[in-house]
């Protein structure tokens, strides 16, 4: 099931990137997704930063036909790995898991950070797998959407640290 967001921020790729990867803002985006966070690793690799945060995401807002059956809360282990592009942007690689009664959940994609005259345009294409024989559609439908739901509050959150007031 496919993923597919954008949006604008009013600061450069660089500042963007900066922000995307601070400990703070990682924490201050766990808590902006009512989650409990386990641990944050943010690395300097040779090619970029990289961040991994685990973290226990409420399933408040899951369909009930699925909610019974995962609790109320999913370990997650959100890994980015970035590296700069040669057009004065970034792009990172995206890897979402979460193992749910012996089946894994993953969302695998993409974020590019590219300027624009006013800023950053951030652009995030990725799939949502669902290892589930029979309900591994439905499962990929409403994990595509939280997906869509935690990019806006990111989005949210990064534009208070950028200080943007829309």
């Amino acid at each position: 099931m496919s993923i597919d967001h954008t949006a604008t921020f009013p600061a450069g790729p660089d500042d963007v990137l900066a922000v995307l990867t601070d400990e703070g803002f990682l924490r201050d985006c766990v808590t902006a997704l009512g989650a409990r966070l386990e641990s944050i690793e943010s690395t300097e690799q040779d090619d970029g930063p990289e961040t991994t945060v685990r973290l226990l995401a409420p399933t408040t807002g899951i369909p009930p036909v699925f909610s019974r059956f995962v609790g109320r809360e999913v370990a997650v282990v959100d890994r980015r790995t970035w590296t700069a592009g040669s057009d004065g942007g970034h792009s990172g690689v995206v890897h979402v898991g979460a193992q749910v009664f012996g089946r894994t959940a993953v969302v695998r994609g993409e974020r590019r950070l590219a300027a624009t005259a006013d800023g950053t345009r951030s652009t995030v294409t990725g799939e949502a797998e669902v290892d589930a024989p029979l309900v591994g559609r439905q499962v990929e439908a409403a994990v595509r959407q939280l997906a869509l739901v935690v990019l806006r509050r990111e989005d949210e959150v990064l534009r208070r640290w950028l200080g943007d007031p829309s």
